[in-house]
C-alpha cells in the first residue's frame, strides 16, 4: 500500500479525506498487475524494490507517497503496453520527468505506477528549415537549447529549472520562465503531440497549424499535469537566435520605484525579453549564496534583458536606462560581457537555492495578477508577512505579473507551520481578489487543488472535471491533480413560464434564456455573427450575436482589451489603432464579429510566427448547452489554474456553446508598414527563399506565397515595418516594395473577399503540410483557383476548389464527441 509522509501539503482536508472514496485496487489486483507487467517489459526498466521506490515518492514539495512500481521506458511501445495493463486492472498511472515540480504534481498520492521518462530523451527529428524539432519527453530543456544553438535556433520557454527539468514536464505544467514576457509560455510553442491515452491507445493529435483541426486538443493537453494523457513525443516551434542582447541591472532604494519603472517600460511600448524583480531579502540571500554581483543594501533590483537587432537593442537600452534613472534608480549597470550577463542570471536562478538555506523547508508560492496590479500585490505580500509573523522572500517575473513569494519554515514546529499555512492562504485570496490566478507556471498539482474554488464556481469545476472524464473515463491518470470534482454542481436551469427566445440578444442573460428555451423546446439553434464564414443550417433557429457588441475595457497598461463577442472586428481594429495598439487577427475593413473569428479560428498572416487566436485569447465567457455561464481564463499573461478551457473556444464553431465575452492580448502597433513582392517564380524557388528568410533574425513578421487564377507563376509576399525593411533591403533588392497601410489593406481585403466567395460556393479547400512541402500545393492546385501558402505554419488555402474532407481517426472522433456532449448534452448547438 502507498504510505503517507507525516508532512501534508496545505489543504482544507486531510489527504485521507480527499482520497477516501477513490476506488483503489485490492492487494490481489495489485499483485496480479505487477506480475503481468514484469512478464511484459524488460526487467531493467521496472522497479519494485522498496528502497528504490522511495526515490519516486516525492517531488520538490517534499510530500511523500510511495508508488507500487516504477517504469523507466526506453520506447513509447513500452508505455503503451504498461498503460493498457494498468487500465485493465484499474491501476493509477503517474507520469514523471525530473521531479522538479513545486505543486505536488508528480507524487503518487494513491500509489499506482509511476512512469519516469528519463530514458526517453532523444531528439526524434530536427528540421531547421521548418523551424521545428520533435523530441521525446525526457530530454532536458537546457540540453535541447545547446543542440539548437548550433543551428542558430532556440526554443523560447526556459523555466528556472531548465538545467534539469524535462520538456515533458514543461509541457505538463505549461511552464513559463523569465523570457515568456516576450516569447510566451510553453503552449505558445507546441505544434503537435503524440499521446498515450488512458486506455493505452497511441494517438497523434492534429497539428495546431492545421486550421481544420477543430477543437484545440493539444492546447488543453498542455498544462494538464499528466491527468489527460501521457505525452510520448512533441513537436516544438523554434525561433532564430536574436542577433544582439543587452543585460541591465537597475538598482533601486525602494520597491515602489522598481515597480513604477516596470510600468513606464511597458508604457514606452518596449517589450523586454525578460524583466525580473527581486526584493531586498532576495538580493541579500542570493548574493551570499551565488556571489553574482548584486548590490548590498538595495531595496529592489530589476534584471532586464533586451534582444533583437543591434540598432533596436541599443535604442531600447538607452530608453530603459533613462526611464529607470528618472524613476529613482541609483544605478543602471550593463553587463559588459556574456559571462557577466550569465553571472547575473545565475543569481536570479539561484533564488530558490539561496532561500532554502534560511530554514529546513520552503513553501514556494506562484501567483499572477494583471501586470499593473503587481505593485498592489507586492504590498499585499508585505502586509501578509507582517500580519502572520513570517519571513516572505519574493522574486517576480515583473513583465507579466507573476510573483513567487517564498516562506521559509520548520515543518517540525507546529506554530511555524500554522502561520505559514495562514499566510499562504491569504496570498492566494489576495491574488484572486485582484483578478489574478492562483498559479502562473508551477501548476495546481495536489498542493492547490482544493483552492480552485477561489477562482471557479461549482459549475466551472464540474465542467473541468467533465473534460477529465472525457479523456480518462476511469480516472486513472494522475488522480487528484490539476482539477477536483466539486461533488456537486448547480442543477441545469429550469425554464420559467415566461421564458423567451431572443433572436438578437443584447446581454448574456438573454443568451442564457434563449438557450434554456431551446433546450425545453427541443429546438436546434445555430450561433451567428455576420455569417461570413457561416453556412445556413437547415431547420435551426438562428441566435444572432451582433447586438452583443460593447467594448467593455481597454486596459492600456496591461495590454488587454475586453469586448463582447458580437463586436465588429473592424470597429475594434480602428479603436485600437487610434490608441496605438494592434491585434493582428483583425483589420479595419472587417465586418465579422470578434467572437465569430475566434470560433472559426480564422487564419491571419500579418503576424505569422505564432499560433493565431490561440496565442491572443486570454479569457472567455460562454454559455453552455444547459444555459450555465462559465468564466475561464484571466487578464493575466500566465494562468495554469486547472485546465486551459479557453483553448477549447478557439475553432469550436459554435458546437460547445455561445461565446459572449472575451479578453484579448494586445501589442504596440506598427506605424510604418511595407508590403513587398518577389518577381514571379516557380513555387519551389520561392519556398526556398522564404525558408531562408524564416531562419533569419530579421525575418519579416508576415510571409505568404500567392498565385491568383490569372497569374502564370506565384509570388512571395512579405509584410513588415520600416525598420525591418531597412535591414532587409539589400537581401531583398529584387523585390517590389509598396509603402503604406493602404497597400496592405487592399491586398488583404482582396484575400478575404475571395475567401468569403469560396466559402459561399463551398469551394474552399484548406489544408496543412510541413512548410518545406508547400510547393506541392501549387503543383496540384487547379489552374483556375487562387492559392495561398502560409510559410510560417504550413497552412494553405485553395479558393475555387471543392472541399476535401479529412478522415478522422476513431479515437480522435470519440474524444471530440465526448467533449461535445459534455458542453451540449441536449445536442441543441448546430
Amino acid at each position: 500500500m502507498a504510505s503517507t509522509h507525516s508532512l501534508l501539503l496545505w489543504g482544507a482536508r486531510e489527504r485521507e479525506t480527499l482520497i477516501g472514496d477513490y476506488p483503489r485496487p485490492t492487494p490481489a489486483t495489485r499483485e496480479a498487475f505487477l506480475r503481468e507487467l514484469a512478464q511484459t517489459v524488460p526487467p531493467d526498466i521496472l522497479i519494485t524494490a522498496e528502497d528504490q521506490l522511495l526515490a519516486y515518492s516525492y517531488d520538490a514539495t517534499g510530500e511523500r507517497h510511495r508508488p507500487d512500481a516504477v517504469l523507466i521506458p526506453r520506447e513509447k511501445e513500452q508505455v503503451v503496453a504498461a498503460v493498457k495493463l494498468a487500465s485493465a486492472r484499474g491501476i493509477p498511472v503517474i507520469s514523471r520527468g525530473a521531479g522538479t515540480n513545486l505543486s505536488g504534481g508528480t507524487i503518487p498520492i494513491v500509489g499506482g505506477l509511476v512512469i519516469s521518462f528519463a530514458r526517453m530523451n532523444r531528439v526524434v527529428r530536427l528540421e531547421p528549415d521548418n523551424r521545428r524539432v520533435t523530441v521525446e519527453p525526457g530530454i532536458v530543456n537546457a540540453e535541447l537549447q545547446e543542440l539548437l544553438a548550433a543551428h542558430g535556433l532556440t526554443y523560447a520557454p526556459d523555466p528556472s529549472s531548465h538545467r534539469i527539468s524535462t520538456i515533458g514536464g514543461n509541457l505538463a505544467e505549461n511552464s513559463g520562465g523569465p523570457h515568456c514576457v516576450k516569447y510566451g509560455v510553453t503552449a505558445n510553442h507546441v505544434l503537435d503531440v503524440e499521446v498515450v491515452l488512458a486506455d493505452g491507445e497511441l494517438l497523434r493529435l492534429p497539428a495546431t497549424g492545421d486550421w481544420r483541426s477543430g477543437y484545440d486538443l493539444t492546447g488543453i493537453l498542455v498544462g494538464s499535469e499528466g491527468t489527460l494523457g501521457l505525452i510520448v513525443e512533441a513537436t516544438l516551434m523554434l525561433s532564430p537566435l536574436p542577433q544582439a542582447k543587452a543585460t541591465l541591472l537597475a538598482i533601486f532604494s525602494s520597491l515602489d520605484q522598481a515597480m513604477h519603472t516596470v510600468s513606464r517600460i511597458v508604457a514606452a511600448r518596449i517589450i523586454p525579453a525578460a524583466l525580473e524583480l527581486m526584493d531586498r531579502i532576495s538580493i541579500e540571500i542570493v548574493e551570499q549564496f551565488a556571489h553574482a554581483g548584486y548590490p548590498a543594501g538595495a531595496d529592489a533590483v530589476l534584471l532586464i534583458e533586451l534582444d533583437g537587432t543591434p540598432e533596436q537593442v541599443e535604442r531600447d537600452r538607452a530608453t530603459v536606462a533613462k526611464l529607470a534613472a528618472e524613476t529613482g534608480a541609483t544605478e543602471v549597470r550593463q553587463a559588459a560581457s556574456p559571462e557577466a550577463a550569465e553571472a547575473l542570471w545565475r543569481g536570479r536562478r539561484a533564488h530558490y537555492g539561496a532561500a532554502a538555506r534560511l530554514a529546513p523547508r520552503l513553501w514556494v508560492q506562484d501567483v499572477t495578477v494583471p501586470r499593473p496590479l503587481l505593485p498592489t500585490m507586492m504590498r499585499e505580500v508585505l502586509d501578509i508577512a507582517d500580519r502572520h509573523g513570517v519571513t516572505i522572500v519574493t522574486a517576480a517575473h515583473a513583465g507579466d505579473g507573476n510573483l513567487h513569494p517564498t516562506i521559509p519554515y520548520d515543518p517540525d514546529n507546529a506554530e511555524q507551520v500554522r502561520r505559514m499555512r495562514a499566510a499562504d492562504h491569504d496570498i492566494l485570496q489576495a491574488c484572486v481578489k485582484l483578478g489574478g490566478a492562483i498559479t502562473g507556471e508551477h501548476g495546481i498539482g495536489v498542493d492547490k487543488v482544493e483552492h480552485l474554488a477561489l477562482m471557479y464556481n461549482a459549475d466551472e469545476l464540474d465542467l473541468m472535471m467533465g473534460v477529465k472524464r472525457a479523456w480518462d473515463p476511469k480516472g486513472l491518470l494522475n488522480p487528484f491533480k490539476a482539477v477536483l470534482d466539486p461533488r456537486h454542481g448547480t442543477p441545469a436551469p429550469h425554464a420559467p413560464n415566461d421564458v423567451h427566445w431572443f433572436d438578437t440578444p443584447t446581454k448574456t442573460e438573454e443568451v442564457v434564456e434563449s438557450v434554456i428555451w431551446a433546450v425545453h423546446q427541443e429546438e436546434p439553434i445555430t450561433i451567428q455573427g455576420t455569417a461570413r464564414r457561416h453556412r445556413p443550417v437547415p431547420d435551426a433557429r438562428v441566435l444572432n450575436l451582433t447586438q452583443l457588441n460593447r467594448l467593455i475595457d481597454l486596459d492600456q497598461e496591461n495590454l488587454t482589451v475586453d469586448v463582447e463577442a458580437g463586436m465588429p472586428a473592424g470597429q475594434l481594429a480602428r479603436r485600437l489603432a487610434a490608441e496605438g495598439f494592434d491585434l493582428p487577427g483583425i483589420e479595419p475593413f472587417l465586418d465579422e464579429t470578434v467572437g465569430g473569428l475566434i470560433a472559426s479560428n480564422a487564419r491571419y498572416w500579418r503576424q505569422s510566427w505564432g499560433l493565431g487566436w490561440r496565442d491572443d485569447l486570454l479569457a472567455v465567457e460562454w454559455v453552455d448547452g444547459q444555459g450555465r455561464v462559465h468564466h475561464f481564463g484571466r487578464k493575466t499573461m500566465k494562468n495554469v489554474a486547472g485546465y486551459d478551457m479557453v483553448k477549447l473556444a478557439v475553432g469550436s464553431r459554435g458546437q460547445l456553446g455561445v461565446i459572449t465575452r472575451v479578453s484579448l492580448k494586445l501589442r504596440p502597433a506598427d506605424t510604418d508598414r511595407w508590403l513587398a513582392a518577389s518577381p514571379p517564380a516557380v513555387a519551389e524557388d520561392l519556398l526556398c527563399e522564404a525558408l531562408a528568410l524564416a531562419k533569419s533574425p530579421y525575418r519579416p513578421p508576415g510571409m505568404v506565397i500567392r498565385q491568383l487564377p490569372d497569374e502564370a507563376l506565384p509570388r512571395l509576399w512579405l509584410v513588415m515595418n520600416g525598420a525591418q525593411r531597412t535591414l532587409l533591403a539589400a537581401q531583398l533588392a529584387h523585390f517590389e516594395w509598396i509603402p503604406g497601410e493602404d497597400a496592405w489593406l487592399q491586398w488583404e481585403q482582396d484575400r478575404i473577399d475571395r475567401l468569403y466567395q469560396a466559402i459561399r460556393q463551398e469551394h474552399h479547400q484548406s489544408g496543412w503540410l510541413k512548410p518545406d512541402q508547400l510547393a506541392q500545393v501549387f503543383e496540384t492546385a487547379p489552374s483556375d483557383t487562387a492559392v495561398y501558402a502560409f510559410v510560417a505554419h504550413g497552412g494553405y488555402d485553395i479558393l475555387g476548389a471543392p472541399e476535401a474532407r479529412e478522415t478522422v481517426s476513431p479515437s480522435l472522433k470519440t474524444l471530440q464527441d465526448r467533449l461535445r456532449h459534455l458542453f451540449d448534452p441536449h445536442g441543441i448547438f448546430h
